[in-house]
């Protein structure tokens, strides 16, 4: 008979990268002989394009038989990828839940698990600029404790240090509240202007000019800014030794905040995704992480939960080592902490093998949400290996089993997948894709398509986040993930505002305006000088247009409050002349007698002197 098969029925986000995890197998590498056996499943299970609604087994084996349960190894107790599963005697004794594996699937009840919670933008928007969104996730209420924290911190420091007469630190002054916006902008433009070192922003060589940054504040103002930089007071900071310790102290009121923010400014849909993120740091940390699957393949790891069609980071927490966990494992704690505002209303999670195990899914399937995600053949209460064919290499088999809760699939072509998933039964759709070899169509179980698709979410935010980040070196690990969760909210500020009417900027563009949004409320920094032009040069401008003189602007955060420029016309390169007026139109320093000649004379000399 003809094949025929259902269509995808939730609209999907095309990723634009895999996770890690389809290394284990995809539909591309199915063979024809793997082909043939989806087309007999599919034959076995009755008519395809029929909706199965009743909890009863899609299809049945003639062999069927009740195994017991093999216990394997508990869950990771270290939250590593790389590590081997490690054994914990209170995890051992914890479930008394025997599953039953027999040959079969089920089909999900799709009207007791149809969504029912709400989705998208959870706040009312009376301005629609970058800024705006910008403060749904980081509001003014976080950047007034910055700047109170900060001025403390400078204040500490600067009553301990001794000194010199030549020291930099002479010129603090307390920073204020449209300062540190501005002091944020820059940071958004460094991502999108990438130097190798901090002084070339302010570089005066041509290679380098970049005027927008000395228009804002001095490179010294915004090296103090940095240097004085604090989140956190330390007095209030618990021993190691300390059972209360908290790990990420330095960070930990910035974090709280913002996590609130995340999940009061925007709701994920249907399904959601949780998986891991890293912030590169390979200086001395003891919560220090070695991935080598990964870009940054040292760091601190970071656990996210995503909205799997926009990709918006909903909610995060830190790895911060061994820790006490429930008597389920600390693997299956950090879904439950991520996920538990989410549960409840027909959402469907979608894990990687770290995560996923049955008892986990039957957890979250008794609190009404949905799982999907490939499976480690040693996971906790598994099936046992019994019930798996023996197979020599090169040879397909697929096997399907169910629990009664719980689908379990078993794919060997070229890979070997396992999936276990409780929103979906055996349902095939065509991939969109030919085969490379025979241009056959390649036919593919749906729970892989969806995790397919959906997986990428995470791995899409952090690369984002990671290219945009604030590149400078720093001793200071909460430093180094401060300026990393702050791009974080930028990157989930822009994807609330494409989902409005109002979203038509790029990526890119939305953090160029946003970026002059920010300097712009520091007083001083609205008017970005053009650059000069040369002395002797021909110029229509300067010569035909309206020019008028001005004070020199004091630059933001510098004490000397009657700036100074150097002269255009009457200053020699041996002898440099200052005057505390310029033309604000030509960016150049002039006095006022010599204001005429610049703007009059097609040509003249340097050091020329009036009259």
């Amino acid at each position: 008979m003809d094949l025929e098969v259902e269509t995808v029925q939730a609209d999907y986000l095309e990723p634009e990268s895999q996770s890690s995890e389809l290394g284990e197998w995809t539909s591309n590498e199915l063979s024809a002989s793997g082909r043939s056996i989806f087309s007999e499943l599919l034959s076995a299970s009755g008519d395809s394009d029929s909706d199965v609604e009743l909890e009863e087994e899609e299809f049945t084996p003639e062999r069927s038989k009740n195994v017991r349960p093999v216990y394997h190894q508990p869950l990771s107790a270290d939250i590593n990828d790389d590590e081997q599963v490690e054994a914990s005697s209170s995890s051992s004794s914890s479930s008394s839940f025997s599953p039953l594996w027999r040959e079969g699937l089920i089909a999900p009840d799709q009207v007791a698990f149809s969504f029912s919670g709400s989705a998208g933008l959870r706040v009312k928007m009376e301005d629609t600029t970058p800024f705006d969104f910008l403060k749904l996730m980081v509001d003014e209420k976080m950047i007034a404790y910055l700047v109170r924290e900060t001025n403390r911190y400078a204040a500490e420091a600067l009553s301990k240090k001794k000194l010199t007469a030549q020291s930099r630190f002479h010129r603090w002054v307390d920073v204020t509240i449209p300062e540190m916006w501005a002091f944020l902008g820059l940071v958004i433009a460094m991502g999108l202007i990438v130097i190798e070192t901090l002084d070339d922003y302010w570089s005066m060589d041509e290679l380098y000019s970049l005027p927008f940054f000395r228009s804002v504040m001095a490179k010294d103002r915004f090296g103090l800014i940095l240097s004085f930089f604090h989140i956190a007071n330390n007095k209030d900071q618990l021993p190691q030794e300390d059972p209360k310790h908290d790990p990420i102290f330095k960070i930990r009121p910035f974090v709280d905040k913002l996590m609130i923010n995340f999940r009061n400014a925007f709701a994920p849909g249907k399904n959601i995704v949780i998986d891991e993120a890293m912030v590169a740091w390979r200086g001395p940390l003891a919560f220090q992480v070695h991935s080598p699957n990964t870009s940054d393949k040292y760091g601190i790891k970071l656990f996210e939960l995503c909205d799997g069609k926009t990709g918006y980071c909903c909610n995060l927490e830190f790895y911060t080592g061994k820790t006490q966990s429930s008597s389920r494992g600390p693997t299956f704690d950090v879904v439950n902490r991520l996920i538990s505002p989410y549960l409840g209303c027909g959402r469907v999670l979608y894990v990687d093998s770290y995560y996923t195990s049955p008892d986990l899914f039957r957890y979250l399937k008794e609190h009404k949400t949905l799982a999907c995600g490939t499976m480690r053949r040693d996971a906790k209460n598994a099936p046992p290996k019994n019930m798996l064919p023996k197979l020599s290499k090169g040879e397909q088999s697929i096997t399907t089993l169910t629990d009664g809760h719980v689908n379990y699939f078993h794919v060997k072509d070229k890979k070997e997948l396992h999936i276990l998933t409780t929103a979906h039964s055996a349902n095939l759709i065509m991939s969109g894709k030919n085969d490379p070899d025979t241009q056959e169509p390649i036919v593919e179980f749906q729970a892989v398509h969806d995790y397919n698709k959906l997986m990428g979410s995470v791995d899409r935010t952090d690369l984002i986040v990671s290219f945009n980040a604030f590149k400078r070196r720093t001793l200071k690990w909460w430093k180094k993930v401060f300026f990393h969760l702050f791009m974080l909210a930028v990157l989930n500020a822009f994807l609330v505002y494409k989902t409005t009417a109002v979203g038509k900027l790029s990526q890119k563009m939305f953090r160029r305006d946003l970026a002059k949004q920010l300097v712009q409320l520091l007083p001083g920094a609205l008017v970005i000088r053009q650059p000069s032009l040369s002395v002797g040069e021909s110029s229509l401008f300067r010569l035909t247009a309206r020019h008028f003189p001005r004070l020199v602007l004091p630059k933001p955060g510098l004490k000397r409050q009657n700036p100074q420029r150097t002269c255009a016309v009457c200053s020699t390169p041996s002898l440099r002349k200052h005057s505390r007026y310029e033309c604000s139109s030509c960016n150049v320093g002039l006095h006022i007698p010599c204001f005429e000649i610049y703007h009059t004379c097609k040509d003249f000399k340097p050091g020329q002197k009036p009259g």
